[in-house]
């Protein structure tokens, strides 16, 4: 495995090719997470908050506002769907995109994107069985939390000990899993793709190259995680550059009480924001071409010529 051919070629095609960056953003790859957070105080008497009272004032605003509940929910489960879809769209047009450039045949945004479209439900059923084979795990974390959140509220020290223990107990058996979740994700995405296989036969094709490859693969996810780090560590120094100016100059007029500062704020997400839409593109379409090439080079017992041709091209298009 030419492993550093496979980290600078990603980082070539995803330069030259800059389209990638748009429909690598949307694919959700990488993946994403929430975070929340819960600050409890205390009155101003001392006395810790009435929390019958907060569950009455929680009950009476949802009983009044069931109808605005409902459109909001209905409009975020329509915009969720819309985005698993768009994003199995973009997974398959970034794949073949990366394919076509690794093997230096001319292809473009728009053949990406009719490709993305041919294998959209593919990649949806695909993700779909992603999801369910991790969700036994989310279950038993989400049962973990609520447990020890009243075992915390009871001050029971017995169940907050066990609910401690079997979180140490589920994170030693979780997180093996969750990696080997996500090597099913990158090549059996990619095995639906490239090999034109469905969904359930792009999972197998995962476990078992994975089960065939185990070293070479290991070592390809190190390799990613090295290179993440590193190109980490750089960014945020690139960043620090604009960041720390505006930080200083923001300060400045907080300190002074400018009335420029509303204006510099808007400036700054002006700014700030695409920046950040340019660099999150590129390092997705990075991640994403860096997985493709290791998987068209995992199963050979060569590095093969880049002109190599293991799938057929995308079909022409009609007039």
């Amino acid at each position: 495995m030419p492993y550093w051919n496979i980290v600078t070629r990603s980082f070539r095609i995803s330069w030259n090719h800059k389209y990638l960056w748009l429909i690598a953003l949307f694919a959700g790859e990488g993946g994403g997470g929430y975070n929340f957070s819960f600050n409890q105080g205390t009155s101003n008497n001392g006395r810790p908050p009435d929390v019958s009272a907060i569950q009455q004032q929680v009950t009476t605003w949802l009983a009044d506002h069931v109808a605005l509940i409902v459109v909001l929910a209905v409009i975020w489960l329509l915009l969720l769907i819309g985005l698993f879809i768009l994003g199995a769209v973009c997974e398959g047009a970034t794949v073949r995109a990366a394919a076509e450039h690794d093997a230096e045949r001319p292809f473009g945004l728009a053949w990406a994107w009719r490709s993305g479209v041919a294998t959209m439900w593919v990649i949806v059923r695909f993700r779909l069985l992603i999801v369910a084979l991790g969700l036994p795990l989310f279950l038993l974390f989400a049962g973990l939390v609520i447990g020890f959140i009243v075992a915390v509220m009871n001050q029971s020290g017995g169940a907050i000990v066990t609910m401690v223990v079997l979180a140490l107990l589920l994170a030693v058996v979780g997180i093996p899993y969750v990696i080997y979740l996500s090597f099913l994700d990158r090549m059996g995405a990619r095995a639906a793709v490239l090999e034109q296989l469905m969904a359930r036969p792009a999972l197998v094709r995962g476990h078992r190259l994975l089960r065939k490859r185990l070293g070479r693969s290991l070592l390809v996810w190190l390799v990613s995680i090295v290179v993440s780090i590193v190109l980490g560590i750089v960014l945020a120094c690139f960043l620090a550059i604009f960041l720390v100016p505006l930080f200083l100059a923001g300060a400045g007029l907080v300190a002074t009480k400018s009335a420029a500062l509303v204006p510099f704020v808007v400036l700054g997400a002006l700014v700030l924001v695409p920046l950040s839409l340019i660099v999150g593109g590129f390092i997705a379409a990075q991640g994403s071409t860096y997985w493709t090439l290791a998987f068209r080079r995992l199963d050979l017992e060569y590095a093969p010529s880049t002109g190599l041709q293991y799938q057929p091209p995308p079909p022409q298009a009609t007039a």
